[in-house]
């Protein structure tokens, strides 16, 4: 799909932005100019990326801040403000994910994964679209997962933090469709980054096999026999941010090679 390189310098706030999709999200913004504000839990993070992209000639602002404390969130959204005069994009990659059969899951870890995902996407996003209603303009995308649309065994609880990331979008998108401002999510099918031997890993544990064969099963249940890119994703995320995505608002933009249809 064809976007047409920004013509003037805007703003992006892009959390869980030092590895995986949200690096790559950078790294495809600051093709198209944006001035990157990029967040992560700590500074060392985004230490790699901000020097990478810098070196490219990007402007890049890192903030570390756990996006689930509105004290933090609103502290950095402040922060950006009063640099910048504001946001033009929010894209909210920060997520973390438990792998763990339900029934002998440890509770903890399964609060920690709705806090991040559902709640900090809820946060961030209020902090974010109050300058976005004042300017009656901006763009906020999600990135969500088809988990949350076809479920996810032994990440039950991950499934339902995507789920409810869907709802939000749908909801905030007409709160504030009238203002010049749209809502969308970018579901990604199975990715291959840094944390896939993590998750994957820890799934292949519990079915009994090795890792290079949960990877080849992942493979196979893609109608495409591959794994979706990040790069792809991160073009998903550059359309909705798009002039020619104006009218698409409260979409869940599916990245998955067909996995969610079969």
């Amino acid at each position: 799909m064809g976007v047409t390189a920004a013509t003037e310098k805007k703003v992006a706030l892009v959390t869980g932005g030092g590895r995986g999709i949200g690096r790559a999200v950078c790294e495809r913004l600051a093709k198209d100019n944006y001035t990157l504000c990029i967040g992560a839990r700590t500074i060392a993070e985004l230490t790699e990326v901000e020097a990478s992209l810098a070196a490219g000639g990007a402007e890049v602002n890192c903030f570390a801040f756990d996006i689930a404390a509105a004290e933090d969130v609103e502290r950095v959204v402040a922060a950006i403000d009063a640099d910048h005069g504001g946001i033009d994009l929010l894209v909210n990659s920060a997520g973390t994910s438990y792998i763990a059969p339900v029934a002998i899951s440890k509770l903890e870890r399964c609060e920690e994964v709705i806090r991040v995902n559902l709640f900090g996407a809820f946060v961030i996003s209020r902090a974010v679209i109050r300058l976005m209603m004042r300017r009656r303009s901006g763009r906020i995308v999600h990135i969500g997962s088809i988990s949350g649309q076809i479920g996810a065994p032994y990440n039950a609880i991950y499934a339902a933090s995507k789920a409810g990331l869907a709802g939000l979008v749908k909801s905030l998108a007409l709160e504030v469709a009238a203002l010049g401002i749209t809502v969308n999510a970018v579901q990604p099918g199975t990715v291959y980054t840094q944390l896939f031997e993590q998750t994957h890993g820890a799934r292949a544990r519990i079915k009994g096999i090795s890792i290079e064969q949960q990877k080849q099963a992942m493979v196979e249940e893609n109608p495409q026999k591959r794994l979706v890119t990040v790069e792809e994703v991160a073009e998903a995320v550059l359309y909705l941010a798009s002039p020619g995505a104006a009218a698409v608002n409260g979409h869940l933009l599916t990245v998955d090679g067909g996995r969610s249809i079969i």
